[in-house]
């Protein structure tokens, strides 16, 4: 699988039948790239789901049983998207990065994870949802309802907030 100089090269993270994640670091952060995937693949035959993850570099494929590997890399390369590629190495000598850094990273491998395991159901965020109006249930079963139970509360409704579901 080779490069082709346009397009950027994309590398399987990992495959399971019937969905596959794709790692583009060239592009990661751009977000217009991702929107632009998002539109094309809206036509790709066999397609049944899409995440993208711009700050990852990610996108997760959903796809029927009957659609190959190779139809999704050859409808990207003829949409000059991506060609698929070997997996970069790890470099023996990691960079020194600040401690909110590696946070930020492991809690986003988290988050996929999460994705990955639920099959797109449960993020981190919506975990965090759950697990605090689960404290806030137990603060007020418990008779604490003022503070701890309102806080808690509170809280995951600015998550929801957040994400304009109320």
């Amino acid at each position: 699988m080779s490069a082709n100089k346009s397009h950027p090269s994309a590398y399987v993270k990992h495959q399971l039948p019937g969905r596959v994640r794709l790692k583009i670091p060239q592009k990661k952060g751009d977000v217009g790239y991702f929107d632009r995937i998002a539109k094309l693949f809206a036509n790709c035959p066999g397609i049944t789901q899409l995440q993208l993850n711009p700050a990852a570099a990610s996108v997760l494929i959903c796809h029927t049983a009957e659609t190959q590997l190779g139809n999704i890399t050859d409808f990207a390369q003829a949409n000059a998207l991506f060609t698929v590629a070997e997996p970069p190495e790890e470099s023996a000598a990691k960079p020194q990065l600040p401690i909110a850094t590696l946070t930020s990273v492991r809690l986003g491998r988290l988050d996929e994870s999460l994705m990955d395991f639920s099959q797109g159901r449960l993020d981190g965020r919506s975990l965090v949802l759950l697990a605090l109006i689960g404290l806030a249930a137990h603060q007020i079963i418990q008779g604490k309802v003022m503070a701890p139970a309102t806080t808690l509360l509170w809280y995951a409704l600015e998550l929801l907030r957040e994400e304009s579901l109320i």
